[in-house]
């Protein structure tokens, strides 16, 4: 049981932070009436990358693996499942955690803000309420933002097989580190498609605005919703490999 709730109960709690946390910045900069309505990419990227080192320190300290992110958890497995994340029977339970978390994160952003979410409706801008669940490109161009999603990937995990290779006396400096390449990412890369860099981020809080019982929303864009996942998952097998050369 405890080595259950290590794996499934971490990953769900540093994921949910990590959601609230994240998508909630967006939510505040994007939606009327905040405090925070227009605050621009600045505060979003600083928001993002607080809410990774946030949910990875969190779930780190209570002994789990703190992934939080599918894309990560691929690239462990390529570079070495047992190494890296353990016994098969793992990997349901890693997975279910982080999509669970950010379902239950993204409830409670929609609980939290709803009056914002209604108000931003009724000033004809639904998009924006689509925008503080999911990200959608600037350029609609499959190659182009496949590209994009796999290049901010490839950087964050990079960064991570870099932090558990100089950090390894020194755990805590681990998600710091990887929140300032998140927020390099966000400043440097994320123009372009808004750098989901992180499947569960994007796919699950776009399946709670599908179910979001609001009138006159936009379309959830599924067109768009499969670049997110997969450019991701491809990134971290790639690299994954890479590490073991």
């Amino acid at each position: 049981m405890n080595d259950w709730f290590m794996h499934f109960g971490t990953e769900l709690i540093g994921t949910m932070v990590l959601i609230l946390l994240g998508n909630g910045v967006v939510a505040n900069v994007v939606l009327k009436n905040t405090k925070g309505n227009n605050g621009g990419l600045i505060a979003i990227t600083i928001g993002w990358a607080v809410a990774v080192i946030l949910g990875a320190t969190i779930a780190s300290a209570m002994g789990g693996k703190a992934h939080l992110n599918p894309a990560v958890t691929i690239a462990m497995i390529s570079n070495g499942w047992e190494k890296n994340v353990g016994s098969f029977y793992l990997l349901p339970l890693i997975l279910l955690g982080q999509i669970l978390g950010a379902i239950l994160a993204q409830v409670i952003l929609d609980i939290f803000y709803i009056k914002h979410i209604t108000h931003t409706i009724s000033e004809n801008e639904p998009s924006m309420v689509l925008a503080m669940h999911s990200t959608g490109p600037t350029y609609r161009n499959i190659v182009l933002n496949f590209f994009s999603e796999f290049i901010g990937t490839a950087v964050l995990i990079l960064a991570i097989f870099a932090s558990a290779t100089w950090f390894k006396t020194a755990n805590f400096m681990g998600p710091i580190f990887v929140g300032i390449a998140v927020l390099a990412i966000g400043l440097s890369l994320g123009g372009t498609t808004g750098y989901a860099i992180n499947p569960v981020r994007d796919l699950m809080p776009r399946i709670v605005y599908q179910c979001l019982p609001v009138k006159n929303k936009v379309k959830a864009d599924w067109q768009y919703s499969w670049i997110p996942v997969a450019a991701p998952l491809a990134a971290g097998v790639i690299v994954g490999l890479l590490f073991l050369i």
